[in-house]
């Protein structure tokens, strides 16, 4: 999937799924991604979600506070102005700290605002 640029996610029922390992893995071309409809609240699998997706820009909502995260990060948004922003709620605080801890020491992931 190197050559695609832009996602939408309208028509998906994503709602529904509970894994979303490697679902934007080496998408390196991709530079925004619109996830604010992205429910994760039943996932448990986010494994090498943005590996290497180095021009990534977007933010992800955190709804649950127990989910398989290994290399979510890996090799994502190490481009100059790329930035992965994790929004959370208050019982997934804990495990967004654990997840960014184990982001590439290039790669600009940050905890983002506390979901109402």
């Amino acid at each position: 999937m190197y050559w695609v640029t832009k996602i939408g996610f309208k028509w998906i029922e994503h709602f529904k799924l509970t894994n979303k390992s490697s679902m934007f893995s080496n998408c390196s071309s991709l530079t925004n991604l619109d996830l604010s409809s992205f429910n994760t609240s039943k996932v448990i699998d986010m494994w090498n979600m943005f590996l290497f997706c180095k021009n990534l820009t977007t933010t992800i909502n955190i709804y649950t506070s127990s989910v398989i995260y290994i290399n979510m990060f890996g090799g994502a948004a190490t481009v100059s102005g790329a930035q992965i922003t994790v929004d959370y709620v208050e019982s997934a605080s804990d495990l967004v700290d654990q997840m960014i801890a184990t982001k590439s020491s290039d790669s600009n992931v940050v905890k983002g605002k506390l979901l109402s």
